[in-house]
C-alpha cells in the first residue's frame, strides 16, 4: 500500500496547526470563552428533551449499522492482527476469531479514551510495534511489544507519527513535534540497544513519513510537500548504511516508491499531463531521465490508492463518483478494469503486508451503507463479495448523481440520497455537505446517523467543488491559492440546483462543513445568505488571512502552497481577503449558525473561533436593531465549545447538538 500518498492526514486534510491556547489571548479571550460557555448552557437547555429523543433514536441506528463491524485487519505469515473495542487481537488466518488471543489493550496500559492507528509486525513475528492516540490529543505514542507466550512491553516512544520494521529487531521511526514530522530514527531491540538520528528535513514545507515497499526490500524515507517529493531509500538488508536518494526533488513534481526485481516502479506526476501515472526505471540507474511509462491515469480520475503484489499492480480509483480498479500486469504492462458496486462512494483498503498472495482485501461504503468486505481474486481475475460478514442493506434509500453549471462553465459533481418513499421533495429539508480543499476528497463513508435522518425524510447533498480531490490532482488545483474562489462559485451552482430541481427549499436547507469546509461556506454564508436557513460547522476554519500572515505558527509556511503567500504577494492578501470569512462579516440577515469548537484543537485556535462567533453575533444584532420586522425572528447564533475531542475527532455523542439545530 502506497501509504506515502494518503500520509500525514494532519499536513493535508487540515487547515494549519495553531498553537491553541486561550492564554495567549490574555483576559478578552477568558471572558468570550466564559460568555460563550454560559450561553451554550443557556441555549442547549432548551433542546434538553429533543436532545435526549434524538439520541435514543440515534442509539438505535448505531446498535444496528456498527455492532460488531470488523475492523480492517492485517494478515501476516499464518496469522490475522485486528483491533477490538481498544484491544489488538491476533488469531490464525481464517480460523474462528471467537479464539482470538488479546495481545494489547488499551485500558490496560491506562491509554483510556484512546484509539489504535498504526500496527506493524517485525518480518519474524516476534515483535509488534503500534501506536496509540488519545482522542483529546494529536500526539501518537508507539508501543513495542515482544510478542512471546504472554506478550510483554520491550519499549515505549512517545510523540511517534509513522514507523516500519527495517529488520526482525530494527525500527525506523519518524518523531512529531508541534504537529510536524523532520526527524527519522532507527533503534534496535538487540542486547546491545541503541537509538540515532537517520534522516533530518530542514524545508519547514515538508513534512516526513515512512514506508516499507512491499517486498521488504527497502525502506523508503519520504519528505513531501503538497506540491514535491523526495525519496531516500534505506536497505533493509543493511539498515545500518546512509540513505540513499532516488532523485533529488524537482518543484511542481511529486513521486512514491515501491520496488520489483530489482526495478524501481514509481508512482509521479512528472512528465505531462500532471496526473498520477506508474512508471519504471532499474535499480542501478533511478534518475528521472531514465524512467519509463508504464500506465497514465486519464484525465479527471482520483487515484484512491494502489497496492502493489509480485506480479500486478491495483488501482483504486475514481472517476465522476464511480469507483473502479485496474489491474495492471507488470509483465506484459496490460491493463483489466473492475466495475465496483454502483452504490459505492468510499473505499478503504485493508493492510496486507505480504508480496506474493493471491488476493486483495478491501471495504466499500456510502454514507448511507455500512462497510462491506470485498477480495480481488489476482489469480482468477475477479471480483468476490465476503458473503460472510451479514451487513444490512439500507433499501429505502435512493441515490441521485446531479452536475451543476458553475460560473465559468465547469461541471460540478452532486451525489443526493433521499427516502424513496419521500413525497413532495421540495417540502423536505435538506442537508448539504461540503469540503474543497487539499485534494482530499468529501468525506462519504458510513455513519448511522445519516440513516436516522434518512429515515426522518431528509435529504442529503454532497458537493464535490473544486479545491477538493474527487476529479484528480487538476480538480485540486483548480480550487487552490488564486483559484480559491472557484470553490465557492461551485458551491453556490450546487446550492442553486438542488433547490430548482426540487430538492427542498433554502428555508428548509443546512449546510455543513468541517475544518477547511468552513472556508467555503462561512464565505457562501456572507455572499449569499439566503440560499439556506441553517449553517453547521465543526472545527472551522474562518480567519484564513491573519493565519497565512503569522509565520510563527508552525505549519504556515507549508500552507503557503494551499492558500498563497500574502505577506510577500499584496494581490494573494487581496485575494484571500475577498473570501476569508471572518473578514467579510457585516450586517444583514443571516442563517442560523452553529459551531462545535474543541479546546484541545491544537490546528484551529479557539480564539479565533471565539473572535468569529463575537462578530458574526454583533453583525446579527446590528441589523436587527436597524432592519427590525415584526415576526422575524433573529437567527440563532450558537457556539458550543467541547472541553474534550480534538480536530475533527468528536465521537459519535457530540454529533447530537449539531442534529439539533437541524431540527
Amino acid at each position: 500500500m502506497l501509504r506515502p500518498l494518503l500520509r500525514a492526514l494532519h499536513v493535508q486534510l487540515r487547515p494549519p496547526a495553531r498553537l491553541c491556547r486561550i492564554h495567549r489571548a490574555g483576559l478578552r479571550g477568558q471572558d468570550l470563552l466564559k460568555s460563550e460557555q454560559e450561553n451554550w448552557k443557556v441555549m442547549s437547555a432548551r433542546y434538553k428533551d429533543m436532545a435526549e429523543k434524538i439520541k435514543q433514536k440515534l442509539e438505535v441506528f448505531y446498535d444496528k449499522y456498527t455492532f460488531n463491524q470488523d475492523r480492517p485487519m492485517i494478515r501476516f505469515g499464518n496469522f490475522v492482527y485486528f483491533e477490538e473495542n481498544g484491544c489488538i487481537l491476533r488469531s490464525v488466518a481464517d480460523g474462528d476469531k471467537g479464539s482470538a488471543e488479546v495481545l494489547l489493550s488499551t485500558e490496560d496500559l491506562c491509554f483510556h479514551d484512546a484509539f489504535i492507528q498504526r500496527l506493524r509486525i517485525s518480518p519474524d513475528e516476534r515483535y509488534m510495534a503500534t501506536s496509540i492516540k488519545s482522542s483529546n490529543s494529536e500526539e501518537s505514542t508507539c508501543i513495542i511489544m515482544k510478542l512471546d507466550k504472554l506478550p510483554v512491553i520491550e519499549r515505549i516512544i512517545p510523540n511517534v507519527f509513522s514507523f516500519e520494521w527495517a529488520t526482525n529487531n530494527v525500527l525506523f521511526y519518524t518523531s512529531q513535534e508541534n504537529l510536524v514530522c523532520h526527524n527519522v530514527f532507527l533503534t534496535t531491540l538487540t542486547n546491545t540497544k541503541h537509538t540515532e538520528l537517520v534522516y533530518t528535513e530542514q524545508d519547514p514545507r515538508f513534512f516526513v513519513d515512512i514506508c516499507c515497499t512491499k517486498d521488504r526490500r527497502f525502506l523508503t524515507i519520504n519528505s513531501n510537500s503538497k506540491t514535491t517529493s523526495e525519496v531516500w531509500l534505506v536497505d533493509c538488508s543493511h539498515p545500518f548504511k546512509s540513505p540513499v536518494l532516488v532523485q533529488q526533488r524537482t518543484k511542481g513534481v511529486i513521486y512514491h516508491i515501491e520496488h520489483r526485481n530489482d526495478e524501481l516502479y514509481i508512482l509521479t506526476t512528472y512528465e505531462q499531463p500532471a496526473e498520477y501515472k506508474l512508471m519504471k526505471t532499474p535499480l542501478g540507474s533511478c534518475g528521472m531521465e531514465n524512467w519509463q511509462s508504464v500506465y497514465t491515469l486519464k484525465e479527471k480520475t482520483k487515484l484512491i490508492d494502489m497496492e502493489m503484489f509480485k506480479d500486478q499492480c491495483v488501482m483504486f480509483l475514481k472517476y465522476y463518483n464511480h469507483l473502479y480498479l485496474n489491474v495492471i500486469s507488470l509483465g506484459s504492462h496490460s491493463v483489466q478494469s473492475v466495475e465496483l458496486p454502483a452504490w459505492a462512494c468510499a473505499f478503504e483498503l485493508e493492510p496486507h503486508p505480504e508480496y506474493n498472495t493471491s488476493a486483495c482485501y478491501f471495504q466499500l461504503a456510502s454514507p448511507v451503507q455500512p462497510p462491506k468486505r470485498f477480495a480481488y481474486s489476482l489469480v482468477e481475475n475477479h471480483l468476490i463479495e465476503q458473503v460472510e460478514q451479514e451487513v444490512p442493506i439500507t433499501l429505502n434509500c435512493h441515490t441521485v448523481h446531479l452536475t451543476a453549471k458553475s460560473k465559468d462553465e465547469t461541471l460540478v459533481p452532486i451525489t443526493v440520497f433521499h427516502n424513496t418513499n419521500s413525497k413532495e421533495l421540495h417540502r423536505k429539508p435538506l442537508l448539504v455537505h461540503v469540503y474543497g480543499a487539499y485534494g482530499i476528497d468529501l468525506n462519504m463513508s458510513f455513519k448511522a446517523e445519516n440513516l436516522m435522518l434518512i429515515d426522518n425524510g431528509w435529504i442529503l447533498a454532497y458537493c464535490h467543488v473544486r479545491g477538493g480531490g474527487e476529479l484528480g490532482l487538476g480538480w485540486h488545483r483548480d480550487g487552490c491559492k488564486h483559484n480559491k474562489l472557484n470553490g465557492f462559485y461551485d458551491l453556490k451552482a450546487c446550492m442553486m440546483l438542488l433547490h430548482e430541481v426540487g430538492f427542498s427549499q433554502p428555508k428548509y436547507t443546512a449546510l455543513i462543513g468541517a475544518s477547511a469546509g468552513g472556508v467555503l461556506a462561512g464565505a457562501l454564508c456572507n455572499a449569499d445568505p439566503e440560499l439556506f436557513g441553517a449553517m453547521v460547522l465543526q472545527a472551522p476554519f474562518l480567519d484564513v488571512l491573519n493565519t497565512m500572515l503569522d509565520i510563527h505558527l508552525p505549519l504556515t509556511i507549508e500552507e503557503q502552497e494551499e492558500w498563497g503567500d500574502p505577506l510577500t504577494d499584496d494581490k494573494c492578501m487581496e485575494y484571500i481577503k475577498s473570501y476569508c470569512p471572518y473578514h467579510n462579516i457585516k450586517p444583514q440577515h443571516y442563517p442560523s449558525v452553529l459551531i462545535t469548537a474543541y479546546e484541545n484543537d491544537e490546528r484551529i485556535p479557539l480564539t479565533g473561533v471565539l473572535r468569529y462567533i463575537h462578530k458574526l453575533r454583533k453583525a446579527v444584532m446590528d441589523h436587527a436593531s436597524s432592519k427590525y420586522k415584526q415576526g422575524s425572528p433573529a437567527p440563532n447564533i450558537i457556539l458550543n465549545v467541547q472541553t474534550g475531542g480534538s480536530h475533527c475527532a468528536p465521537s459519535w455523542e457530540d454529533s447530537l447538538n449539531e442534529q439539533m439545530l437541524k431540527k
